[in-house]
């Protein structure tokens, strides 16, 4: 099953619909997957670090962060091949549906600077799984990831009004969730927090900032006033 602790959201600001009902794709929790396993493999295999480090490094031109992200799992995945199973389409029980507004955080500006109303689901989806040929690392993964992406994110938000949130989701995530996802829309940055381990490295960090002016961690985070909390926050159980 996967808990919606959190609500969670597209990018669209509503769900997609067939003749079932609402859903969430597949792809959306594949995606939260192959973030947790790139952090996590990167950060286990030094020879590997080095490899996209030496990359990142050697690249001459302004990147395109969408792409580099891929391009680095295309990495991680040629040298750790992993089977990630999950349904085309995940169906949302109607009755946790809704439309709240939702405010985004700017980072940098330390302040909300839009709000709009978006699609939500809160509650528990029954029939769900990930399916894998190596569960155990997906695991491992995703609970290093959850600790990583909160610990940065609290480094954002640190002395703002929203860091007793990101203090209540560290302590679940040490204390409570099993399987931490971060599913869906929950920053406007297209690459979420694929890049989020080389913000670690100090002369790949210097090197973006520097010379093409780029901060590689999520530029925003997206807050619902209604039930003050962050979006996409869910725990899988098997």
């Amino acid at each position: 099953m996967l808990i919606a602790w959190n609500a969670l959201a597209l990018g669209k600001g509503e769900f997609l619909q067939d003749d079932l009902g609402r859903y969430i794709p597949g792809n959306e929790v594949v995606e939260a997957v192959e973030s947790a396993l790139v952090f996590y493999l990167i950060k286990k295999d030094r020879e590997l670090e080095g490899t996209v480090r030496r990359s990142i490094l050697s690249t001459d031109t302004k990147p395109k962060l969408k792409e580099l992200s891929r391009r680095i799992k295309d990495h991680v995945f040629h040298k750790y091949p992993v089977e990630i199973g999950v349904e085309k389409r995940i169906y949302l029980p109607s009755n946790g549906i809704e439309r709240v507004a939702v405010e985004r955080f700017d980072h940098r500006e330390k302040r909300f600077v839009e709000r709009r109303e978006i699609e939500v689901f809160k509650g528990v989806i029954e029939e769900f799984s990930i399916e894998s040929d190596n569960p155990q690392l997906i695991k491992t993964s995703l609970l290093s990831y959850a600790r990583g992406l909160a610990e940065q994110e609290h480094k954002l938000l640190e002395g703002t009004i929203l860091e007793p949130y990101i203090v209540e989701i560290q302590n679940r995530i040490a204390n409570e969730w099993e399987n931490t996802l971060r599913i869906g829309e929950w920053t406007t940055t297209p690459y979420k927090g694929d890049l989020l381990f080389f913000w670690r490295i100090k002369e790949v960090r210097e090197k973006l900032l520097r010379e093409f002016h780029i901060d590689i961690r999520p530029k925003d985070t997206l807050f619902i006033p209604k039930y003050k909390e962050f979006l996409g926050w869910s725990e899988w159980r098997k």
